[in-house]
């Protein structure tokens, strides 16, 4: 039969239509059900609801049906019911963007295809990142919770945070979260997860214990608390360092760290960071640069994507964040990839429609193109004004018809605003008082809130008379709000944003006071009197409740007295009454600076106590009636201090320390002046920090000379020096090292080691003078901790270079050691260290041996924050394998992976690691570009030299000069060698042994000897003889370093005489000293210089001195001097 056929044999009520009878027979899909009566009760006079325009339609209706049965092919018979109490929410499934989603996962198979494949054939990648922008509101989020979601399923870890606006200062903490949410993933993975999870979490156990050891372990849980639950044996009781590392890097190296151990266990990471546009500059250089560059150089770039989302129209030219973009597309360890999300499209919004109404597309595709005209495409503003149409019944379930349908005249006279915020606000107006008082209480914590905390609130009279609970649920229903792992959050930034500036600014204020002062009681309420008034409370006595399983509300990660005052901050100065309370919250900000202080989080503690700063004003310095006045400013000010140093802010630094030099006693402002010299040091202005030093020790009693002392006082000072510490035996030093030392005597000693950099730098005559002056202050008060140690190493080094007696040098290095052994690392502790083994031990041990203890200072440096020091070390270490002759291609392959950090952590030992790599080039033949490092502000060897002249750094005039004399003498360029040497020998920084030394006197008694042999000058002969000499002495103590040196200087002492068989015999015992102590560069000098030899001898065939210039060619190769080789070979 025909359709109409069938359809007239249908016995039924002359009103009922087809729809109504499929309805009826309770057989058929509802959409079925629409589907058969929009074709069969087509027409003029058919009652279809929707009828067919044609067979196409019937044909794409039946495809979404078939490739989505779970949203059209039910058939709930009480569905009326359902639709009505249960009405769909839009928003909280995703839709659209295939494309974008398609790019996101391509990258990510990318990764597991190189993880896959054979370990041994994996190429070396660079790390990947992903930076997805749009505007407020485009979907960025979904979009990433949809391709996270789907990735955790295929094995990655994916964990996300984002950055609040308005909390900038938190931004450390907001990374410090997304890494305690990835040790929470791996902590749930040992007890809930699969046998492979399991596994996974004992890997990712061990692999965190043998990177980290407990000191960091410790102080890496205490900002990734769920550590705690992944390793069950950290010790939170282990002992702190005393003393503030002022630096947030030292941080940085243990997530470094941190994300390293994890990607080592075969599992790729995805981190997530959202709204990079309101993160501090200084994380974004901390995210952005040392963590991605730590990733993308090392082994295991293949396992880790990160992905950063922004919102484009607040980043612009001059934006922290727009820097670091540019940065990293220049980038040569980091792959970007770009996504800029456009508008929703038509297409998108009628099928995110069609699929929360349960509805075709063609019968949603017309609502879909209104909504998309009245809100531009943007995906927030149309869910917001779905939702609301669903609230108003605009949208509603018709009982007939048994699906979603919608009052035409009404959608299309809707007047939208231009925005979705005031789209946003203009249904508030609509909403029960207690709901939308609830809702600005959400709002002015930001963006999430602790359920913890709100529990606790619920008890106050903040709460509506109601309670939070119910009205938090109410929200939740409408789609505001959602709750997640224990955190209330707003389904987005903007409605927040717009809740929150909606009320009154006095209103906000009077929340936020009300808010902040009950939850600041709650905090004190366990304290005595004594606790409260003082300002020495730490944060273990604040906490409320510590973490918890999964799933129970607690007070996480942040302390209730820091959320008190965020909340106080915000109500400001301005509305607190009464100079008591204003001190009260001022102390309160004390207290939450100095807990950020002691985390490394400095950003953070700087923003406490400049906003206790706000809450006291300047005057109280003079306010005697105040309670714990001064004391109170005193705290704040210099606590602003020490985090503007740490955070690089110099300005900031000489504003807050200028307050408490005027107010404070030279004794309280000691510490002020050490913060004060380390922050001008760090901009290269040694003579200023000098200046300042030595007035500061004349002013502590100590007799400083007022003009440098010459080399008499210097020695006669050593003398007296070594006297008196000849009467103590290392006993009695060791015995006492433990006797505590007050803080008088400990800033004594910070401000010593504070002028050691820009004293060595300026190879300032005050150096040897106030290390003895500290090493007679020490023994005279019994002081032998490691802050003294310090002035111990540095006898022992003037021992050496002064009085060249390098075994009491040794004898003075060990005692310095001893006592640092038993005590936590600090940065006199990594002080010490680098001076013995760069400047005493490498006279004793094997050049390779002080190359390795000074990368293992360089390490010891970068866990305990000494950033500067440690970047010596690191620089210094390098040198060292360089000149022993390791292979070049693996010294430049370091040097380019360590030069960014160098950069970051101190510019000076850059430009010192920049010298080395030229010498590395100009051996390899190579053009790596050294210099575009310092982005045009020096382009050449010339503007090294004339920027360490302008900053009187000595030290650096003397290397950029030993570095021309050294290229020049390995490419044969005799002359220009012999000029540098004599610029070298007029440098007052010449004078004292170092490690360059010992290669510049070799290389100098190799000329002398050359020269003596084309001009007879009796004074080269000297010169060459006195480095034999020279070095003898140095040898008697570590031959190994020294021998084949030895040899060879003797070999051309017996060419130029000439004795032909004793050069020859020493020139053979230079080659075979130079292998058996793995330098093949001296080996291959060795062979030329003999080749040179035996070709101006007679006696001898050709082939014998081609011969050795064959080998010297070859060992050039090995070592990597590609360009000498090449040299040789034409030669």
């Amino acid at each position: 039969d025909s359709v109409e056929g069938r359809k007239s044999k249908s016995p039924r009520p002359t009103k009922s239509t087809v729809l109504s009878h499929l309805f009826e027979s309770n057989e058929y899909p509802v959409s079925i059900c629409h589907l058969l009566s929009d074709m069969i009760d087509a027409g003029p006079k058919g009652k279809a609801m929707n009828q067919f325009k044609s067979l196409d339609e019937v044909i794409q209706d039946l495809e979404e049906m078939k490739s989505q049965p779970h949203l059209f092919l039910y058939n709930d018979p009480n569905m009326s019911t359902t639709a009505t109490t249960t009405p769909p929410v839009f928003g909280r499934q995703y839709h659209g963007r295939s494309k974008e989603l398609t790019q996101i996962l391509e990258v990510s198979t990318r990764l597991e295809a190189i993880s896959s494949s054979d370990s041994h054939q994996q190429p070396h990648t660079c790390a990947e990142a992903i930076f997805l922008s749009g505007r407020a509101g485009s979907g960025k989020s979904y979009l990433l919770n949809k391709c996270g979601e789907f990735l955790s399923t295929q094995g990655w870890v994916v964990v996300r945070e984002k950055f609040d606006r308005g909390l900038e200062h938190n931004s450390q903490g907001v990374v410090c979260s997304l890494f305690d949410k990835a040790a929470k993933v791996l902590a749930d993975m040992k007890v809930g997860g699969s046998r492979q999870d399991a596994e996974y979490s004992l890997r990712a156990r061990k692999a965190l214990s043998d990177s980290l050891d407990i000191a960091s372990l410790c102080y890496l849980a205490q900002v990734v608390p769920n550590l705690l639950h992944l390793i069950d044996d950290i010790d939170m009781k282990t002992p702190q360092s005393i003393e503030a590392n002022l630096s947030q890097w030292k941080l940085v190296f243990l997530l470094c760290q941190f994300l390293n151990a994890l990607l080592n266990n075969n599992r790729p990471i995805m981190l997530i960071l959202d709204d990079l546009q309101w993160a501090e500059s200084l994380i974004l250089e901390l995210v952005l640069g040392e963590l991605l560059g730590c990733v993308g150089d090392g082994e295991n770039a293949h396992r880790f994507l990160f992905v950063g989302l922004y919102r484009d129209n607040e980043v612009c030219d001059g934006h922290p964040l727009y820097a670091q973009l540019v940065r990293l597309r220049n980038s040569a360890s980091v792959n970007v990839t770009e996504i800029c999300l456009p508008a929703f499209s038509k297409g998108d919004m009628s099928d995110m429609i069609a699929a929360e109404l349960r509805l075709p597309t063609r019968i949603v595709a017309e609502l879909g193109d209104v909504v998309h005209r009245k809100t531009s495409g943007h995906i927030l503003f149309a869910v917001e004004l779905l939702n609301s149409m669903l609230r108003d019944s605009t949208i509603h379930f018709g009982l007939n018809s048994r699906r979603y349908c919608w009052r035409w005249e009404t959608i299309c006279s809707l007047k939208t605003d231009d925005n979705v915020a005031s789209f946003i606000i203009s249904n508030l107006s609509t909403w029960p008082p207690e709901t939308l008082h609830t809702l600005r209480i959400l709002a002015c914590f930001g963006f999430h809130t602790d359920q913890g905390v709100l529990e606790l609130l619920d008890a106050s009279c903040v709460a509506p008379s109601g309670g939070l609970k119910s009205c938090i649920q109410n929200l939740v229903n409408i789609g505001v709000i959602e709750i997640v792992g224990g955190l209330v959050s707003f389904t987005h930034d903007l409605i927040q944003q717009n809740v929150y500036e909606e009320f009154e600014l006095h209103q906000r204020q009077n929340l936020h006071y009300d808010i902040g002062v009950f939850l600041g009681a709650k905090v004190f309420a366990n304290l005595t009197s004594t606790e409260t008034e003082s300002l020495e409370i730490r944060f273990d006595q604040m906490y409320i409740s510590e973490s918890k399983s999964a799933g129970e509300s607690v007070i996480s990660e942040r302390s209730l007295l820091s959320i008190a005052t965020d909340h106080i901050n915000s109500a400001g100065p301005d509305f607190i009454v009464g100079q008591p309370q204003k001190e009260l919250f001022a102390k309160w900000n004390l207290l939450v600076g100095k807990e950020m202080a002691n985390i490394s989080n400095f950003g953070s503690a700087l923003h406490y106590y400049e906003e206790g700063i706000r809450f006291i004003g300047d005057g109280v310095w003079l306010d005697e009636y105040i309670t714990n006045g001064k004391k109170l400013c005193f705290g704040l000010y210099e606590g602003a201090a020490a985090a503007s140093l740490a955070t690089r802010k110099g300005d900031l630094v000489e504003y807050y320390t200028s307050f408490i030099f005027q107010h404070a006693s030279f004794e309280n402002s000691l510490p002020s002046w050490i913060i004060l010299m380390l922050s001008i040091e760090s901009s290269g202005r040694y003579n200023e920090v000098l200046e300042k030093g030595i007035n500061l020790f004349r002013r502590l009693g100590f007799v400083i000379p007022l003009s440098p002392p010459g080399p008499t006082e210097i020695m006669a000072s050593l003398l007296s020096t070594s006297q008196m510490a000849s009467s103590f035996t290392l006993s009695q030093i060791v015995d006492s090292r433990h006797y505590p030392i007050d803080d008088h005597k400990r800033n004594l000693f910070k401000l010593y080691t504070a002028l050691i950099i820009s004293t060595y730098a300026l190879s300032s005559p005050y150096l040897p003078l106030l290390s003895f002056e500290m090493v007679q202050y020490s023994l005279r008060n019994t002081v032998f901790t490691p802050e003294s140690a310090v002035a111990f190493a540095a006898l022992g080094y003037f021992k050496v270079i002064l009085a060249q007696n390098y075994l009491r040098g040794k004898f003075w290095a060990n005692v310095a050691l001893e006592m640092l052994k038993n005590s936590r690392p600090i940065s006199a502790t990594v002080q010490v260290n680098f001076t013995v083994n760069a400047y005493i031990m490498t006279w004793f041990v094997p050049m390779r041996e002080s190359s390795r203890k000074l990368f293992e200072t360089y390490r010891l440096g970068m866990k305990v924050g000494d950033f500067t020091m440690s970047m010596y070390a690191l620089g210094l270490s390098l040198r060292y394998a360089l000149l022993e002759g390791e292979n070049l291609s693996l010294i430049s392959r370091s040097l380019k992976e360590n030069l960014k950090k160098m950069m970051k952590y101190s510019t000076v030992c850059a430009k010192l690691a920049v010298l080395d790599l030229i010498i590395v080039d100009e051996l390899r033949g190579a053009e790596s570009e050294p210099f575009a490092i310092f982005q045009g502000q020096l382009t050449n060897d010339s503007d090294l030299i004339n920027d360490a002249i302008a900053s009187s750094n000595a030290n650096n005039v003397e290397c950029a000069h030993f570095r021309r004399f050294y290229s020049a003498f390995w490419r044969a360029d005799y002359i220009q060698a012999e000029a540098s040497s004599q610029v070298l020998l007029s440098l007052p920084s010449s004078k004292r042994p170092k490690l360059i030394s010992i290669y510049f006197y070799f290389f100098r008694g190799l000329l002398a000897f050359r020269r003596y042999r084309e001009n007879n000058s009796e004074e080269q002969l000297r010169i060459g003889i006195e480095t034999i000499c020279k070095l003898e002495f140095w040898s008697q103590y570590a031959p190994s370093n020294f021998e084949n040196k030895l040899f060879l200087l003797n070999a051309e002492q017996y060419a130029s005489l000439p004795n032909i068989y004793e050069a020859k015999t020493q020139y053979e015992a230079s080659i075979n000293s130079a292998r058996d102590n793995g330098r093949l560069h001296e080996q291959g000098l060795a062979f030329e210089l003999m080749g040179n030899f035996l070709s101006s001898v007679t006696s001898y065939e050709p082939s014998e001195a081609m011969k050795c210039w064959k080998n010297a060619y070859l060992c050039y190769l090995q070592w990597g001097a590609k360009e000498k080789a090449a040299c040789l070979f034409k030669e």
